[in-house]
């Protein structure tokens, strides 16, 4: 089963996530580069937040200066990228069932048993690895944005409706939902004041 797990996260990045990387990475610098613009004030920003959309978390991707150090009500403007703008179809559970159906198929594996009344597949039992390959790309496209930028402001990933842990673009780490973000940085030696 390990063999055709990776099978099938091989199709979904191949299908899903290398073709925005390019989109996603130009959206990145963009916002390296325009830290400066957030904000009302002239207070440097030094940590940013990356949201996605969590019912299609690469359709609508949004970043400003993290809330858990910026005032909110102090920013002006907040970086979008929609990725339909740069022709890219948002994809849904359906069609990732349909690519875990194609790869099933290919590797000659009955899966009926695993259908629904609806005739959909239910993939958690070939498949589970679609959020940390989706934050793993993210994260991917976050280095290389900060190596093209040498930029050192640090991002952390959240889904909109903040059902997933915080994740630390930099690093590759989830922070313990017990764990607030300033209580981590501190452990990594970071200081930044809260304006709130």
């Amino acid at each position: 089963m390990k063999n055709l797990e990776s099978k099938i996260d091989e199709a979904f990045q191949e299908t899903v996530l290398f073709p925005r990387e390019k989109a996603v990475t130009d959206f990145l610098i963009k916002v390296l580069n325009s830290t400066d613009t957030f904000r009302e004030d002239d207070r440097k920003v030094e940590v940013i937040g990356l949201y996605y959309y969590a019912a299609s978390p690469l359709s609508f991707l949004f970043a400003m200066p993290n809330y858990a150090y910026y005032a909110p009500d102090k920013n002006i403007h907040i970086a979008e990228l929609h990725l339909n703008e740069h022709g890219f179809k948002d994809y849904t559970q359906a069609d990732l069932q349909d690519l875990c159906r194609k790869v099933l198929d290919e590797n000659d594996i009955q899966y009926t048993g695993n259908l629904n009344a609806d005739n959909r597949l239910d993939t958690s039992g070939y498949w589970e690895n679609q959020s940390g390959l989706e934050h793993e790309f993210l994260r991917q496209c976050w280095k290389k944005a900060k190596e093209q930028t040498r930029s050192k402001v640090l991002g952390f990933l959240e889904a909109s409706d903040s059902s997933s842990a915080v994740y630390d673009l930099d690093n590759g780490y989830y922070l313990p939902f017990e764990v607030d973000l300033d209580e981590y940085l501190q452990a990594q030696g970071f200081r930044f004041e809260k304006e709130m």
